[in-house]
């Protein structure tokens, strides 16, 4: 019972201790050179073509190349705050778009 309120009276006058002082603010720090602004998300009507440019640098073919297309598109549509069915219709019609047309068999 002396621990408990022993540890009690500490924990009160270790608080009011703090409250008194307050810490000091942070000093401000120096300003950073400009950066370079952020790429703009893709988002829009043009998401499938921004997604296939891209893309199209990596020379992907087969699962990797959808999986690519789709995680960008699904990014835009984050980007763009869609959820639901306007999200699922936006990556649907980004994909398509931005998958390459097949090579013709010849």
């Amino acid at each position: 019972m002396k621990t408990i309120a022993l540890v009690v009276a500490s924990l009160c006058i270790a608080g009011t201790a703090l409250a008194q002082n307050p810490p000091a603010p942070a000093p401000a720090a120096p300003a950073a050179p400009a950066a370079a602004p952020p790429a703009a998300p893709v988002s829009g009507a043009d998401s499938g073509a921004a997604c296939q440019t891209t893309i199209a640098p990596k020379n992907l073919h087969g699962a990797a190349l959808t999986s690519s297309i789709k995680k960008c598109c699904n990014d835009a549509a984050k980007a763009d705050k869609l959820h639901g069915a306007a999200k699922t219709s936006f990556v649907k019609k980004c994909v398509s778009s931005a998958k390459p047309a097949p090579a013709p068999k010849t």
